[in-house]
């Protein structure tokens, strides 16, 4: 089903890479970005046919790394000399490259820049010191390139980085949306399966390939996931590991989350720390986008009711599913984790397909596909009082979009089930009632109500009765 992970939807990144090619002057290119999203094979698909050199830098020390780049940089320009012979140190490299880059483009990648940062932290000194005095007089374009987040934005892209002002062009490579992710899929595919597969993979094309297309996301995650040796059953550790000095509370945070513990109040009584510790880790998981703060769409920024929820999918599903059921795998005890699976599996795909969701609104927006607008849209809740018993509930509706100008508000309800036209109608009839409890703009907006679902029987007999009405079957 995956087309051999052929380049897919990467069109702004690659006309931005192109646009900075295409300048007569010097470029310095910032590029980074998660593991596994496809920032190499971008990359890749960018130097092709272009004059280029190629680094990826290695965990050994900065010496080597040196010799092995000026050496490919000999073999890029047909220097027998520099091959055999290659340079020791930066300033006779780059003095070199200030001499071939004078009268044409040439492109110079250095993938996995913090490797060469953690051989010498001073390697952004050097490097600005001799891009200053050399190549920025030059024809080059160099793009520096980091899985790090964490490295790339302290070190290269902060204020205090000594290439702060001599970069170009930055960009954050970011996993695809579930409508670019459709595309890796034949035509034929079922959609319903592709969203169960993005639940698990989010838009990490990487993920995708480790995968079996041809199975279900259930046979996918027991054969391909959760085993002993798998690459995917140690990456959410890896990922982590690799971004944070310490893990073990990120650990303790991600999956207190992730088993719905989503206010912070909770998440320090479960992990069993002070509430006032827990801001800069939660501050920290957000910035790598692991996490998002939520708030209802018609409050303010700094509202009491924020709840935090874990953006990506993949780091959701591991702490939802291998992280707390590993001494089940290890110990080889399949059934048991199949049973967790069983259980729980569907729930989680319902909160990806609200993101899903979302994702088809917007879209369509920027399509002009929708009957209405949003400059907001989020999610809402909010608390009200039982007519009858008096007591107080929770209220929450889905997905809320709002427009400042005119007054639209847009209520959806996801419902990852298969829905008969009776139950799609009362799911819409409570939804009207839970917006009355919606204060934003109660005199003259103009409302919208509508529904997702796995599947909808009578959908055109609810559009006709003037309800939003989308299935699956229309994200295809």
């Amino acid at each position: 089903m995956l087309h051999n992970l052929k380049f897919i939807n990467r069109q702004e990144e690659l006309e931005f890479l192109e646009d900075a090619y295409k300048s007569d002057k010097s470029q310095l290119i910032v590029l980074y970005g998660r593991r596994r999203v496809g920032k190499t094979y971008l990359l890749q698909h960018f130097m092709k046919g272009k004059k280029h050199t190629y680094f990826f830098c290695t965990k050994g020390n900065e010496t080597e790394q040196i010799k092995l780049l000026s050496g490919m940089i000999g073999e890029t320009f047909n220097d027998t000399a520099l091959s055999l012979s290659p340079f020791s140190e930066w300033r006779t490299l780059f003095m070199y490259l200030y001499e071939k880059a004078q009268k044409e483009r040439f492109l110079l990648v250095i993938d996995e820049f913090p490797f060469l940062m953690s051989a010498n932290p001073a390697v952004t000194s050097i490097f600005q010191k001799y891009w200053d005095e050399y190549l920025s007089k030059t024809k080059i374009m160099l793009v520096l390139c980091g899985s790090s987040i964490t490295m790339m934005e302290s070190e290269v892209l902060a204020y205090k980085s000594p290439l702060y002002g001599r970069r170009t062009g930055q960009w954050k490579v970011k996993p695809f949306l579930f409508g670019n992710t459709i595309d890796f899929f034949q035509k034929s595919s079922n959609i319903e399966e592709i969203i169960r597969i993005f639940s698990i993979t989010g838009g990490v094309p990487f993920y995708l390939a480790e995968l079996n297309l041809d199975k279900t996301a259930l046979e996918n995650i027991q054969e391909q996931i959760a085993r002993k040796g798998k690459l995917l059953y140690e990456e959410g550790e890896i990922l982590l590991k690799e971004e944070l000095c310490e893990p073990s509370t990120y650990f303790s945070i991600l999956e207190a989350i992730s088993s719905g513990n989503t206010k912070q109040a909770h998440i320090a009584n479960r992990i069993g720390m002070p509430s006032t510790g827990l801001p800069r880790y939660l501050s920290t998981l957000e910035r790598l986008e692991y996490i998002e703060k939520i708030i209802p769409v018609t409050e303010f920024k700094r509202s009491k009711k924020t709840i935090y929820k874990i953006r990506d999918n993949f780091i959701n599903f591991w702490f939802k599913f291998i992280y707390p059921n590993r001494s089940y795998i290890e110990e080889g005890n399949y059934g048991k984790f199949k049973e967790i699976l069983d259980k729980y599996f569907e729930k989680h795909v319902s909160f990806a397909f609200e993101g899903v969701c979302m994702d088809f609104l917007r879209e369509n927006l920027r399509k002009n596909l929708l009957p209405f607008s949003f400059t907001k849209l989020g999610t809402w809740y909010g608390y009200s009082r039982d007519e009858v018993t008096k007591v107080r509930k929770v209220d929450e509706i889905d997905i809320v979009g709002l427009e400042e100008n005119t007054g639209d508000i847009i209520f959806m309800e996801c419902k990852w089930e298969i829905l008969s036209e009776k139950a799609a109608e009362k799911v819409l009839f409570e939804l009207k009632e839970k917006s009355l409890n919606v204060d934003w703009k109660n005199d003259t907006r103009k409302e919208y109500f509508g529904i997702f679902a796995r599947k909808i029987e009578g959908k055109k007999s609810l559009q006709k009765k003037g309800f939003l009405v989308w299935d699956s079957g229309d994200f295809k």
